[in-house]
C-alpha cells in the first residue's frame, strides 16, 4: 500500500508536458515560411544557372555546327533560297536542314527530299516543308523534335502543327527552336532580292540567299553575331497559328532574327497580317501585325536580364539587355566597319 500511494504521489508531482500554444505554433509556421521563402529563390537560381549553362551549350553546338558546314562548303548555309525577287518566292529553304548533318541529326537529313512540290498550290515552285512527305506523316523530317535546339528556360519546347484531316488539310507538323539566325538591322523587306533601296540592311551572316564565308566578316569574328535566342510561341491549346520559333519557316520571328531593337525589347516584333502570333507582353512575347514586309523580330529569352548568341568565331556571350542600340546592331553586322564597344 505504501509503494502504491508513493508511486501515485511521484506522478502527480512530474510536470505534466504541455501542448504548444497558438502562439508558438504561429511562430513556427512564421518561422517555416520565411526559410521557404529563403530556399525557394536560391532553388530558382541555381535551376536557371544550370539552364543557361545547357543553353549555352546548345548555341556552343550550333557555332561547331555552322563552322563544320563551312568547312565543307566554305560558307555558312544560305538564310534562305529565294528563286525570285519577292517574298514569298519558292522553294523558300531556311538555312535548318543545312546545319542537321552537323547536329548528328543524319537520319532525319537523310528523310528530307528537297524536290517535292507544295501539295496545296504556291506560285507554282517547291515549298519542300509544307504540304509534303517532308512533314506530314510519321516520318517527317521536319517534325523531329531537337533537344539542342531548345533552350530548357523557355520551356515550351514541343512542335507545331497544321493538320486537319476531316477538312482535308495536312500541311505539316515542325519542331520549334529557341536558336534563330541574324538577318540584318532593320526588317525582312530590306533584305528581300531587288529591295528598294537596295541592302536597306547592313549585311548579316545570314541572308536571301547568302551565307556568309569567314572572309567576309571584317568586322572581326569575334564581335560579330551569328545566332541568338528567340522564344517559341504559346502552345496550340492556347494559340492554334502560333508560328513563333518554328525554324522552317522564312519569317522574322521563325527563323530569322533582326537587330532593329535590343534584346528584350518591349517594342513589338512585327510579323505578316495573318495570325502568326499571339501579343502577350507579360510572357516578353509582344507582336503585331505589320502593314507590309517591314516585319522584324528581337532576340529574347527567359534569362534574367539578356541573351545567349553565338558568335563567328564560335564562341558564346551572354548579352546584357541594356546594351546600347548603336552596339547591338555593330555586333549583327559583318561588315559595316562600326567598332563594337565592350559587351
Amino acid at each position: 500500500m505504501t509503494l502504491f500511494s508513493d508511486g501515485l504521489a511521484d506522478r502527480e508531482r512530474r510536470p505534466r508536458r504541455a501542448a504548444f500554444t497558438l502562439i508558438e505554433l504561429l511562430v513556427v509556421i512564421s518561422i517555416i515560411g520565411i526559410l521557404l521563402g529563403l530556399l525557394i529563390p536560391a532553388v530558382q537560381r541555381v535551376r536557371e544557372a544550370a539552364n543557361r549553362m545547357s543553353c549555352q551549350n546548345n548555341l556552343k553546338q550550333l557555332g561547331l555546327a555552322l563552322h563544320g558546314h563551312h568547312d565543307s562548303k566554305d560558307k555558312f548555309p544560305l538564310g534562305s533560297i529565294n528563286k525570285k525577287p519577292w517574298a514569298w518566292s519558292a522553294p523558300r529553304i531556311t538555312y535548318i536542314i543545312s546545319l542537321y548533318p552537323y547536329l548528328e541529326q543524319d537520319a532525319a537529313y537523310s528523310k528530307w527530299n528537297p524536290d517535292v512540290i507544295e501539295a496545296s498550290g504556291g506560285d507554282g515552285g517547291v515549298i519542300p516543308w509544307c504540304g509534303s512527305v517532308n512533314s506530314v506523316g510519321p516520318d517527317a523530317p521536319t517534325a523531329v523534335v531537337v533537344p539542342t535546339l531548345l533552350c530548357p528556360s523557355d520551356g515550351m519546347g514541343g512542335s507545331t502543327s497544321i493538320n486537319r484531316p476531316s477538312a482535308g488539310i495536312l500541311l505539316g507538323t515542325w519542331n520549334n527552336c529557341n536558336y534563330l539566325g541574324f538577318f540584318g538591322d532593320k526588317d525582312y523587306g530590306g533584305g528581300l532580292p531587288g529591295a528598294a533601296p537596295p541592302d536597306r540592311n547592313k549585311r548579316a551572316a545570314f541572308g536571301f540567299n547568302y551565307g556568309a564565308k569567314l572572309a567576309d566578316i571584317t568586322d572581326g569574328t569575334s564581335n560579330t553575331m551569328v545566332m541568338g535566342e528567340y522564344l517559341t510561341g504559346l502552345s496550340q491549346d492556347e494559340a492554334p497559328f502560333d508560328f513563333r520559333g518554328v525554324p522552317w519557316i522564312d519569317f522574322p520571328g521563325c527563323s530569322q532574327l533582326y537587330t532593329q531593337s535590343t534584346p528584350n525589347s518591349s517594342s513589338p516584333d512585327l510579323f505578316h497580317p495573318g495570325k502568326y502570333c499571339y501579343n502577350r507582353p507579360e510572357l516578353n512575347l509582344p507582336c503585331a501585325e505589320s502593314t507590309g514586309d517591314q516585319t522584324t523580330a528581337a532576340a529574347r529569352s527567359r534569362h534574367p536580364g539578356g541573351v545567349n548568341v553565338v558568335l563567328a568565331d564560335g564562341s558564346v556571350r551572354f548579352i546584357n539587355q541594356g546594351i546600347s542600340l548603336d552596339t547591338w546592331q555593330a555586333l549583327g553586322s559583318i561588315s559595316g566597319g562600326e567598332v563594337a564597344r565592350e559587351f
